[in-house]
């Protein structure tokens, strides 16, 4: 079977945001979705994991029309990279895809073309998504990310960073929540502007203590990213009651990650005993929680 892998990704600080011409920081995470294709009389997705069948072949469609695949195949989705928490997981699985049919093909893509064809497959699950999932499925890294800019600003973390991945238990509608700010924008846009400018300055400084290692100061600014998407209301009840229950039991920040709505939270810990510690006030509550880390570049 020919085979094609794409990475999960964290929004540190800019989601929601980002889809209105903000800056979002995000960063790859080592998690990752797997697919694996050999030829079919029909095209079917054949997985464990939870999917939505009909946005899933929505994607899958769209990309067999961007690069041209007439063939029919049975789709194997696989990996470590769960699939209902806000990790970029639609965009991992669609630049999983992008380098299968590439590998049956026979052809070199380069990582511009995969971001390309596997964003095709992104509009088809999420209507107007920022772009920012694929290219980080693609690239990986942490990233300044801006929409619609063909180059990105990549930072070099000065010291490993700790984070916990909690899924609230409640499925993330991610265009629901896109649309749900829209109208928010519509019906207050002074407002709105006003936290675009909040939200893109949290990005920059946050990025600036990443580069220096200043933990404590990233931890201030994504618990305050979080209260500017509470404002805009993307962050449910599910969501509010694990990011509690994170700095309660000693993060230095904790947020919703990705679309909200429910999906995924993250906290920023200061080691992997503090992780631990995080995880097991999580699960104590019912939660799943796993511990991840960024790693640093120097």
């Amino acid at each position: 079977m020919h085979k094609g892998e794409g990475k999960g990704k964290v929004i540190l600080l800019g989601e929601h945001f980002v889809v209105h011409g903000a800056p979002a920081l995000a960063a790859g995470v080592e998690n990752k979705a797997v697919v694996e294709l050999e030829p079919s009389d029909k095209t079917d997705l054949i997985t464990e994991q939870f999917v939505i069948r009909e946005m899933s072949f929505a994607g899958i469609n769209a990309i067999f029309r961007a690069m041209d695949i007439k063939e029919k195949f049975s789709i194997h989705l696989t990996g470590d990279l769960p699939t209902t928490g806000g990790l970029g997981s639609s965009a991992a699985f669609c630049v999983a895809l992008v380098k299968a049919l590439a590998s049956y093909k026979g052809i070199n893509l380069t990582k511009d073309e995969i971001n390309k064809y596997a964003f095709e497959g992104e509009k088809a699950f999420h209507g107007n998504p920022s772009g920012i999932d694929n290219f980080m499925a693609t690239y990986g890294g942490v990233v300044i990310f801006k929409k619609g800019e063909e180059f990105h600003n990549f930072i070099e973390p000065g010291v490993e960073l700790n984070l916990v991945v909690c899924y609230t238990g409640q499925i993330s509608e991610t265009p629901k929540m896109i649309e749900q700010v829209r109208k928010f924008r519509e019906g207050n846009n002074e407002r709105f502007t006003q936290l675009m400018d909040e939200a893109s300055e949290l990005v920059y400084r946050a990025a600036k203590s990443i580069e220096k290692g200043k933990i404590d100061e990233l931890g201030i600014f994504m618990n305050q990213n979080q209260s500017l998407l509470s404002e805009i209301g993307v962050s449910l009840e599910k969501n509010d009651e694990v990011v509690r229950i994170m700095t309660d039991s000693g993060a230095l920040g904790a947020k919703l990650t990705g679309g909200g709505g429910g999906g995924s939270c993250i906290a920023l810990v200061r080691d992997k005993l503090a992780a631990k510690g995080v995880v097991m006030a999580l699960e104590k509550n019912g939660f799943d929680a796993f511990h991840t880390t960024i790693k640093a570049n120097r």
